[in-house]
This record gives C-alpha cells, sequence and structure tokens, in this order.
C-alpha cells in the first residue's frame, strides 16, 4: 500500500488486522474525495462507500472468527459495536443513493467512529490475540 492513513497509534501489532484497518482507512478517504469531488453526481462514491460497507463487514467477520479460533470470548459490547456500525454504514448507502445524506458530516463522523472502535475494541483484541500467540 503506498499511503498509509491509519493513525499509528492505532496499531494493534497483529499484522492482519492492522493490514485490514489500513485498507479500511484507506478506503474511507477514497470515498471521502469521490463523494465530495462533484456535487450532486455521487455514482463513484457511492460504489466506493458500498464496497466499503462489505469490506466492513467481511473484517468484522475476520476478527470474530480470530478470537473464536484462538478461544478469545468475543466481547458483547464489541460485537453490538460490529452490527451498530454496520447498519449504520448501510443506512448511510441508502441515504446517499436517494441524495438525502450531508456527505461532508457523514466523512467526518464515519472516519472518526471507525477510528474510535479501533481505540476502544480492536486495541485490546490485538493485545488478546498476540497473548494467545505467546509460548506459555
Amino acid at each position: 500500500m503506498n499511503e498509509i492513513h491509519m493513525p499509528t497509534a492505532l496499531l494493534s501489532g497483529v499484522a492482519e488486522m492492522d493490514d485490514q484497518h489500513d485498507r479500511l482507512f484507506n478506503e474511507i478517504v477514497q470515498v471521502k474525495c469521490a463523494l465530495l469531488e462533484v456535487a450532486g453526481d455521487h455514482a463513484d462514491g457511492l460504489a466506493l462507500l458500498s464496497r466499503f460497507a462489505e469490506d466492513l463487514e467481511a473484517h468484522f467477520a475476520w476478527e470474530e472468527e480470530a478470537a473464536r479460533a484462538k478461544g478469545i470470548p468475543f466481547d458483547e459490547g464489541h460485537f453490538k459495536e460490529h452490527r451498530k456500525i454496520t447498519a449504520f454504514v448501510q443506512a448511510k448507502v441508502g441515504e446517499v443513493s436517494r441524495g438525502e445524506c450531508n456527505i461532508p458530516a457523514l466523512m467526518v463522523f464515519m472516519e472518526r467512529c471507525f477510528e474510535t472502535h479501533v481505540a476502544q475494541y480492536d486495541l485490546k483484541l490485538g493485545h488478546d490475540l498476540q497473548a494467545a500467540h505467546a509460548p506459555r
């Protein structure tokens, strides 16, 4: 990846997780640029936002499976946040497609929401995954 958009303070130490987070941060930047580029024509941005929604769901599924595979109980609050963020992004795909979305506000919120999620939940998960790999 040429550019890194993920703040280094959000690195979990789990390479796969960090790579996925960085790709998702890059996608957010791409969506933002596409949606803000041409007023009224959001076709490219909408396609990118839809892809982001799919990639985000795949990432959340990866996290849940990685925890399960290592015997780490997946925090119920973390699980609920995955569902909440997924529903929010899917709703915004619908709003953008109908022309009913405040795009600048969406982009600021979406970036901050994902950053907060990583800080509040994924860093701990990363620590737990690392501990599961450590020799005992």
